[in-house]
């Protein structure tokens, strides 16, 4: 190795390292700076630890459901308040007044009527008098009710708060037909002469107004004064026994105790060991990644991309997780923990995708409440997520596994929350709605793949799915200017893909490496003993080594079409693969032959490479091979197709052409057996017609 090589090794390295160095920075920054309660329990089962003794004195806190039916009794009884706003017959009065000023009569009426007309200007004032001083209420929602002698009120009159109940108070409509009837009684005017003369609506205001920010005010203060405690453990008295059962005044006891030791900032502990403590841990769990990636995924080691895609998940999941726990108004159940499973397998393999999954759990559920519930359900929701994605690419998949999480969520709730209330009221329903928006958001799959894959240079089942249409336009001009290259491709492509779905691995992804592999054939077509006809042979023309380099440039002008047509770097690792490093034998034995007294090296006669470097890449290597020697086979027969596939992978494990793939010896034996088979029914001898 040189010393380029070696710095850009070094150099790679330095980058992958201080990605994780940052991230665990990162994440140390959001862990919670008080302790973390080392004990785990669940209601209404044995208590597996020793005897728990109070270390200090400490409050008995009341539960969620306690202080919600005490605040949601008080918000029901506290009364509303409406205030008196004396303006409002004061505006009346004038308008009344100015009303009156500009009314007539003419001189030719009856003398009663003037007289009555007269005693309804003198009478209305007095009468609307009397109602404003009963109270004419504002139509609110809040005095909306079915029975109006049970509600009750506050009314502010000059600074002084009456209770007074609904019905002892006036609706406009009430004012107006009160009005009505006394001016009708008093003056023997009929209505309908009385509202010509006067519009008595106009007259009809509400004065008892809803006072909005008192009502508040007075909640508030009453909220306020509720006590979140309901009694003292006092420090050296035994909470709760080793194999106690957790019964629910006991489960109430160690929450307090766990409440008071992970937000008093008043106990006794050292934070310097506190803050090292997480540090080593969230180094530790990142640690084991990178083991992991090291050892099962080596391809990350030589890629920034991919590593800080990983990193970038697990960061942004864990600060979701801090954002939740911190707002009372969301659950964390919400938090689509089983969307990283789906891109991680959708990008790289479920091991992988469901080791990173329970790393990013075990970070979230160190400040978490109830860790074992949290990462019993997101680790299932993730595993029926990963195992229910069988073909990405299929339309509605998405809305399968957003329906199968939300149930593995619901299902698994519903089963610890009667485990540890051991009834059905003891069940927050509320959380399914939660874990409805987790599925949800699970929906937004689609977007953000397609996002990743253009950031960080990814390749889903997708875009493989779209890529392997043959009607892709690089297909069909390889099609067209090189047809036997095209069958060879589908043959291959047959082939390798069968295998594949026999040892494991990426079938879509070895299907459009094998269609591809072969584009470069298209700069020079005839030169290809599949795509030649009536017998003609350019190479006879030309000498081995000009001929050795026509067919090996195949590989490098495929990868110079692959990239212009802007494929992606998998597919063209396929094209750059597929002859690894080996040597064209023909044309190489062939200069040999007719030149034994050269000792020339094979240097001119191998292909630039690399080696293949993945499974997937070393089966399409050997289906390449064998499929294209067949071709030139005269002798066709289940021996003779047997002692090929043999020699061709033999030749090429003696050649090292699969030392940096990830391929078993029984991988490679297999992979022969299904060659064998596949190569016998492709020939397989035919029924001769008569004539």
């Amino acid at each position: 190795m040189n010393i380029k090589s070696k710095f850009l090794r070094y150099w790679k390295t330095l980058q992958i390292g201080s990605l994780y160095l940052i991230s665990i920075f990162l994440v140390f920054l959001m862990y919670p700076r008080e302790g973390k309660f080392q004990y785990e329990y669940v209601k209404n089962t044995p208590w597996l630890h020793q005897d728990l003794i109070a270390p200090f004195d400490f409050p008995v806190y009341k539960d969620v459901n306690q202080m919600t039916r005490e605040t949601d009794s008080i918000s029901k009884n506290c009364l509303s308040y409406f205030k008196l706003d004396t303006a409002v017959f004061l505006s009346v009065g004038a308008d009344y007044i100015e009303d009156v000023s500009l009314l007539s009569y003419e001189d030719d009426l009856d003398a009663r009527y003037i007289r009555n007309y007269h005693l309804l200007i003198d009478t209305l004032p007095g009468i609307l008098g009397e109602l404003y001083k009963i109270g004419i209420i504002e139509m609110h929602p809040l005095i909306q009710v079915d029975d109006p002698e049970e509600f009750e009120i506050i009314v502010l009159r000059k600074q002084i708060a009456e209770e007074t109940a609904l019905m002892d108070l006036l609706t406009e409509r009430e004012a107006y037909e009160r009005t009505m009837n006394s001016l009708i009684a008093i003056t023997s005017i009929s209505a309908d002469q009385i509202l010509s003369d006067l519009t008595i609506t106009k007259y009809i205001r509400p004065n008892i107004l809803y006072d909005e920010s008192m009502t508040a005010n007075v909640l508030n203060t009453k909220l306020d004064e509720i006590v979140a405690t309901q009694g003292m453990v006092q420090s050296g008295q035994i909470i709760i026994a080793r194999g106690e059962l957790v019964s629910p005044s006991k489960y109430r006891l160690v929450e307090s105790l766990r409440q008071e030791y992970e937000t008093n900032l008043n106990v006794n502990r050292n934070y310097t060991l506190l803050y090292m403590g997480q540090f080593i841990l969230i180094a530790l769990l990142f640690l084991a990644l990178l083991w992991y990636v090291a050892n099962f995924r080596k391809d990350m080691m030589n890629s920034s991309a991919q590593t800080l895609f990983i990193l970038i998940l697990i960061i942004l999941m864990v600060a979701l997780a801090k954002v939740t726990v911190n707002n009372e108004h969301i659950s964390y159940y919400v938090i689509p923990f089983a969307i990283v499973p789906i891109f991680l397998k959708t990008f790289f393999n479920v091991r992988f995708a469901l080791f990173v999954h329970y790393l990013i759990l075990l970070l979230a559920g160190f400040w978490i409440p109830n860790s074992y519930q949290f990462l019993l359900m997101n680790f299932l929701a993730g595993v029926v997520a990963v195992f229910s994605m069988r073909s990405y690419y299929k339309r509605g998949i998405l809305f399968y596994i957003a329906s199968f999480v939300t149930l593995t969520y619901s299902l698994i709730y519903i089963i610890l929350s009667l485990l540890q209330e051991g009834t059905f009221e003891g069940i927050d329903w509320t959380q399914i709605l939660w874990f409805g928006g987790n599925g949800l958001l699970i929906l937004t799959v689609y977007p953000l793949i397609y996002i990743f894959e253009r950031m960080f240079g990814f390749l889903s089942d997708a875009t493989l799915f779209e890529l392997s249409d043959t009607n892709q336009p690089l297909l069909r001009e390889l099609a067209e200017k090189a047809p036997g290259t095209m069958q060879h491709s589908l043959q291959v492509a047959n082939m390798a893909e069968e295998a594949i779905r026999i040892i494991g691995g990426n079938t879509l992804m070895i299907r459009t490496g094998a269609l591809y592999h072969d584009v470069g054939k298209m700069e020079n077509p005839y030169y290809f003993i599949e795509n030649q006809r009536d017998g003609e042979n350019p190479h006879d023309n030309l000498d081995f080594k000009t001929s050795a380099r026509v067919i090996i440039e195949h590989v490098i002008k495929g990868a110079e079409i692959a990239k212009k047509h802007k494929l992606p770097e998998q597919i063209i690792d396929f094209i750059k693969t597929h002859h690894g490093t080996s040597t064209v034998q023909y044309f190489y034995k062939s200069y040999l032959n007719n030149n034994p007294e050269d000792g020339i090296s094979t240097e001119d006669f191998s292909y630039p490479g690399p080696k293949p470097f993945s499974k997937e890449m070393a089966v399409l290597m050997i289906a390449d091979s064998v499929e294209a020697a067949s071709r030139s086979m005269k002798d066709i027969n289940p021996e003779s197709i047997k002692e090929l596939v043999d020699h061709i992978v033999d030749h090429q494990i003696k050649e090292g052409q699969y030392s940096d793939a990830d391929i078993t010896y029984r991988d490679i034996t297999t992979i022969k057996d299904i060659f064998k088979k596949k190569l016998t029914n492709i020939y397989h001898a035919r029924i001769e017609y008569p004539e």
